[in-house]
């Protein structure tokens, strides 16, 4: 599948008002049912043609239920959410062009969901979000572009979260934004062209970033997060960044939080003045990390926390 520009968003939403669809006799489909906007998909669902103009979302899945579009595109008024998984477990959907929502996928609790080989652009929020701490859910091979904030939203109790091979590209704020998550694995994506950070991560410890290809602005890990691991990605343009953060807690008490024992091995920064900034964070690791002649650590307060035991080795480039 193939990311149509944006143009090419607007023209196909334009011929949409001639089949539109409407929400209100919203009902089942799968099997020999055919689906329509705002229908639940239960068993399989082969599309056989677009679904256009939605009013309000497109989908909905349930248990174990597969939506596959066979490259067909499901589009919105700019509102609502183009496939909604809410509360469902071992769902599936794939092959999918979503385009023109307020948010394109949205994981609502459940577990265990596979979102694979979709394009999902031109959303006004989010293009993936994963909410009310849905747990286990793999997102593959997706193209995830030009959405409005964030283009992968994994929100607060979203543990164990699977993102593998994934463009997450042209995000108004970050390309990937991680909340008070935890134990996920982020392998083989690549970021580029966000408006904010590619990376950002929040209150959350545990995670494993593999391999992934960062191009053009920072990866961010603030506040409590703890004992990350992030190997052999490449950045360039781009620096780590690890700082203290101000944040309410359960007792409604803002207090001070810093990332500590968090660990980078291998990889390479490219092209930057800085490659590690720490501001008020203490004893995170970076090591055998390629650049060529960034400064390789700048220490600074935050919150009145002193940036402590915070060591970095780089290997310089051989280009």
């Amino acid at each position: 599948m193939r990311f149509a520009t944006a143009s090419g968003v607007v023209v196909g939403l334009v011929s949409s008002i001639l089949v539109g669809a409407s929400n209100v006799a919203a009902g089942t489909c799968g099997g020999d049912v055919p689906c329509g906007c705002g229908d639940t998909v239960r068993g399989v669902a082969l599309l056989s043609d677009d679904l256009r103009a939605c009013v309000e979302d497109g989908l909905r899945l349930k248990d174990d239920a597969v939506l596959d579009c066979d490259g067909h595109e499901i589009s919105g008024s700019r509102s609502g959410e183009g496939v909604l998984l809410d509360q469902a477990v071992g769902a599936t959907v794939r092959n999918c062009r979503v385009a023109a929502f307020k948010t394109g996928l949205r994981i609502r609790g459940g577990r265990d969901n596979v979102i694979v080989d979709n394009e999902i652009v031109g959303n006004g929020r989010y293009g993936v979000e994963l909410a009310k701490a849905s747990t286990g859910n793999h997102l593959v091979g997706n193209l995830i572009a030009g959405s409005g904030d964030e283009g992968v939203h994994i929100g607060t109790g979203a543990h164990e979260t699977e993102v593998v091979g994934n463009e997450i590209r042209g995000s108004k704020r970050e390309n990937l934004y991680v909340l008070s998550s935890n134990r996920g694995v982020f392998t083989a994506n690549l970021l580029v062209q966000s408006g904010a950070a590619a990376i950002y991560m929040k209150h959350s410890s545990d995670n494993a970033f593999i391999a992934n290809e960062v191009r053009g602005h920072v990866v961010h890990v603030r506040g409590h997060s703890i004992a990350n691991r992030f190997a052999d990605n490449h950045l360039r343009g781009g620096r780590f960044i690890f700082e203290a953060y101000k944040d309410k807690h359960p007792a409604g008490v803002k207090k001070w939080t810093r990332p500590a024992h968090n660990e980078v091995v291998g990889g390479v920064v490219l092209d930057t003045k800085t490659c590690f900034q720490f501001k008020g964070a203490s004893d995170n690791d970076a090591t055998n990390v390629v650049s060529n002649g960034c400064t390789p650590k700048r220490l600074s307060k935050k919150g009145g926390q002193k940036a402590t035991n915070n060591d970095v080795a780089l290997v310089p480039s051989a280009t």
